[in-house]
């Protein structure tokens, strides 16, 4: 990796251990306000902090909201500026409790002590108990220091990214689980009765397993998105705010048409309202709580032990696809992954399952060896 000549760009590992007393300095406080997040300390004490009058202490909070209204602006959705907004609200306290005010102070050794700290302890922020944080959270809380730290040295704010060769040890990428079986989505689909509802459930759990659509992506759909004619879905402002149009199957499609014809009009509060699938209370547009809750509960109908979600639903889809022989980069695009790195974690789990397929039924397997 390229840096600045004469530093040292050898990767920085997470450790126990105290920071250096000689890479701090020796007064002033960073409040972190401007990021709206609320901190609680992880013990007691009778006296408040003061904020510092400087000028510098609001150097770093001022630089992360101007990187957070840049990001909105080059296309990253809300869901995505909010965890990062979280993420470097969390740095922003732990720096504060260390007196470090200003972006140049910021070095790599601090930044592994920070995730280090986290790894171990949590964060306590947000009125919760301390807890260690998982391996799949760290690594995301470094993507974002590695980005807002990247944003900063593009500005010429810092001469080089502080956070750029932050590593968090041995890890594999987690495969995802659980994966249902064609038995157990069989069941799941059966589970929605023929009421008003349950024919809104059964079109939105074919619709999930058939496209592999994420939560949002479901609850966004709009009538005008379906092409029942090219069995085509239309999705508008996915991941990243990009636009793809995913293939659907029959059954779904012939869900989607029962569900239309004969149940959504009874749901809707007026009729041009746009929103394919449509909630019973709000006679609006589904949200996410709603679909994660519908999901549970055919579910456990079904008699399905596993936890499952719409997410469950969508890396059964991908699964499925590559079991049968569908190609990774066509699976690529079907998900609307940005990088086919992202696709490959479920060739693993369909490699797994090869596995124990060839060690159930190959017949030198039932052999012993001489």
């Amino acid at each position: 990796m390229s840096g600045v000549e004469g530093l040292p760009r050898t990767p920085i590992r997470l450790e126990e251990g105290g920071l250096p007393e000689a890479n701090l300095p020796s007064e002033g406080r960073f409040t972190g306000r401007s990021v709206s997040f609320t901190r609680t300390p992880a013990s007691s004490s009778s006296s408040r902090r003061e904020p510092v009058p400087s000028s510098a202490a609001t150097e770093l909070a001022r630089l992360v909201e101007e990187y957070l209204t840049d990001s909105l602006a080059k296309g990253k959705s809300r869901g995505t500026v909010t965890y990062r907004r979280v993420y470097l609200g969390q740095l922003l306290g732990w720096l504060e409790e260390h007196a470090i005010t200003r972006a140049r102070l910021v070095t790599p050794r601090i930044l592994a002590e920070y995730l280090a700290h986290l790894k171990a302890h949590g964060t306590g922020y947000n009125h919760r108990e301390p807890s260690p944080l998982s391996v799949k959270t760290l690594v995301a809380e470094a993507s974002v220091l590695r980005s807002f730290f990247a944003w900063l040295t593009a500005r010429r704010v810092l001469l080089f990214n502080p956070a750029e060769d932050l590593e968090l040890g041995d890890r594999t990428d987690p495969l995802p689980k659980p994966i249902l079986t064609e038995a157990e989505v069989r069941a799941l689909l059966s589970a929605p009765g023929t009421g008003t509802l349950g024919l809104r459930d059964r079109a939105i759990l074919e619709t999930l397993y058939s496209t592999g659509l994420r939560r949002a992506e479901l609850c966004g759909l709009d009538l005008y998105d379906l092409d029942l004619a090219n069995e085509l879905v239309r999705v508008r402002a996915g991941k990243g705010g990009r636009d793809r149009i995913v293939p659907i199957g029959s059954w779904a499609l012939a869900a989607i048409r029962r569900y239309v014809l004969d149940s959504r009009p009874e749901l809707v509060a007026r009729p041009k309202e746009p929103a394919l699938f449509v909630a019973a209370v709000t006679r609006r547009r589904l949200n996410v709580k709603t679909l994660n809750f519908l999901v549970r509960k055919h579910t456990q109908a079904a008699g399905i032990e596993k936890r499952v979600t719409p997410h469950v639903l969508r890396h059964t889809c991908a699964t499925h696809l590559l079991q049968n022989g569908a190609d990774l980069r066509h699976v690529q695009a079907i998900l609307g992954h940005a990088s086919i790195a992202t696709t490959q974690i479920y060739t693993r789990v369909a490699v797994e399952d090869l596995a124990a397929v060839h060690r159930r039924h190959h017949p030198r397997r039932k052999m012993k060896i001489p």
